[in-house]
């Protein structure tokens, strides 16, 4: 699977790659990955959620498992993202890597730290694959059959 993520400024390919999912993006998420990025953004919250129900679920093809992000984007407008029938599911979290440049203490503070590029690919079994990198080098991934976003009032 090509990702343009390892090349943050192929701005070119990653534009071409999310107009190929038009199709598949419902219009309010497609509108706002082709004109948009969360750069600079906070995630509030990153939920997992297990809807597993124990009849439906087994005789189900239909992952009962999805995530679910709050953002506050850097103007201060509200989103939320989900990612349904999930799976896979993988944070890379660990706070010692965030550290100043000039001095290499680790900030503590900053938490998960801001998101600083994403890149949303069709793979070849037809799921989407979401990579998040946040700029603690927290690495975000996660493959699933429907991703949307949603302006929050």
């Amino acid at each position: 699977m090509k990702c343009f993520t390892e090349n943050k400024n192929d701005l070119e390919g990653y534009r071409k790659n999310i107009e190929s999912l038009e199709a598949i993006l419902d219009n309010e998420t497609y509108s706002f990955m082709l004109d948009n990025s969360f750069h600079d953004s906070i995630i509030n919250k990153l939920t997992v959620l297990n809807n597993y129900k124990d009849e439906e679920s087994h005789n189900s093809k239909i992952s009962p498992v999805s995530v679910f992000a709050q953002l506050t984007y850097w103007n201060d407008k509200k989103y939320e993202l989900l990612w349904e029938d999930v799976s896979l599911y993988s944070i890379d979290f660990d706070i010692t890597r965030n550290k100043e440049f000039e001095t290499g203490l680790v900030l503590y503070e900053r938490g998960l730290d801001q998101w600083s590029h994403d890149e949303l690919v069709l793979t070849e079994d037809d799921l989407l694959y979401h990579q998040i990198i946040l700029f603690s080098l927290t690495k975000i991934i996660i493959k699933c059959k429907q991703f949307s976003i949603r302006s929050l009032p």
